[in-house]
């Protein structure tokens, strides 16, 4: 009796420590688990030391969406660049509203156009999509530089086109003051080819079917947006000034999306000025990130997305916003 009373006890002595044991295995599994995942759905934990395996992380990301990515980015410091199909042309879709507002500001600086003046934007001129101007009852009368912050801060087309309206009287003339400008800069493949919602004036070109609104390459927005940091662009105070607009982008879903804020040191900060644009298939942000360790410019495109929607999961859109925290860590190792 005595035997089989120890013998009892023993058994539901193992079976506790079992019971704890398991306990134990699932909590580790369940931790090492939500590691995994972490990591390996942000992927941003790693340092990245290895300028091959950046690039192969960043064309994989293509496969999310079963597209092609292009990728630009430069250290402003080191002048090391990063480049995934960067003289590739791509559809700029809103991105081309950063030429328009340095072809604005280059005229504002040759005295052509006052900056500072009212424009009317009638009802029947007013366009969809993007911004807030379309919703304004009836005829607008707006400041022409409060439309083209509009134009680059809301992405908005209405606005957007009332800006390219100042710039000729015939509509061929228009998109050529935007696509001269970009040409003196040495920027031969950025091009505008028509206004927004502007059916009607579309040219029945293979460009303009295959772009849109209008078409560039990650190296060159690159190199828009360096002579832009570098003051080379008009002059030092226009310079800054695009840059004081872009810093108040509105449309944080892509290159803003992941960047560490929350882990910063002590006086550190991030400040992103950027500009995004988007068509169903195509997803594109370009901007100059100031970060701790450096300075630097980034141009990322998705295109030939098979995910079409408008949502914030959009996988081309995701990509896009990946890529950018890869290039930060990339940049600001230790």
């Amino acid at each position: 009796m005595f035997l089989k009373k120890i013998k009892t006890n023993f058994e539901k002595i193992t079976r506790l420590k079992m019971k704890n044991l398991i306990l134990l295995s699932i909590l580790i599994f369940s931790f090492l688990s939500c590691s995994s995942y972490k990591k390996l759905s942000i992927n941003y934990q790693d340092k990245l030391t290895d300028k091959v395996l950046l690039e192969k992380e960043i064309l994989s990301l293509a496969k999310s969406y079963s597209g092609r990515i292009g990728v630009y980015a430069k250290n402003l410091k080191t002048n090391e660049e990063i480049k995934i199909n960067a003289d590739s042309l791509f559809p700029t879709a809103s991105v081309i509203k950063l030429p328009i507002l340095v072809t604005l500001f280059q005229k504002a600086k040759d005295g052509s156009i006052d900056l500072f003046k009212e424009i009317l934007i009638s009802s029947k001129d007013k366009v969809g999509g993007a911004g807030v101007i379309q919703y304004f009852d009836g005829d607008t009368k707006i400041k022409l530089i409060d439309a083209a912050t509009l134009m680059i801060i809301l992405s908005d087309n209405t606005a957007t086109n009332a800006v390219i309206d100042q710039f000729a009287d015939k509509h061929d003339d228009k998109l050529e003051a935007v696509n001269s400008t970009m040409e003196k800069l040495g920027l031969k493949n950025t091009k505008l080819l028509n206004k927004v919602f502007s059916y009607a004036t579309k040219k029945n070109t293979p460009e303009a079917k295959r772009f849109g609104l209008g078409y560039s390459s990650p190296f060159e927005m690159g190199q828009l947006l360096e002579l832009i940091y570098r003051h080379q662009v008009i002059d030092s105070q226009y310079s800054e000034w695009i840059i004081s607009i872009l810093k108040n982008q509105q449309d944080d879903t892509m290159i803003r999306r992941f960047l560490p804020y929350d882990n910063l040191k002590e006086n550190e900060s991030i400040i992103v000025a950027n500009k995004t644009g988007a068509v169903d298939r195509s997803r594109i942000d370009v901007g100059i990130v100031y970060s701790p360790k450096c300075d630097f410019v980034i141009a990322i495109f998705a295109d030939e997305s098979t995910d079409t929607s408008w949502t914030h999961d959009n996988k081309a859109q995701n990509a896009v916003a990946r890529t950018a925290r890869l290039i930060y860590d990339y940049f600001n190792q230790e």
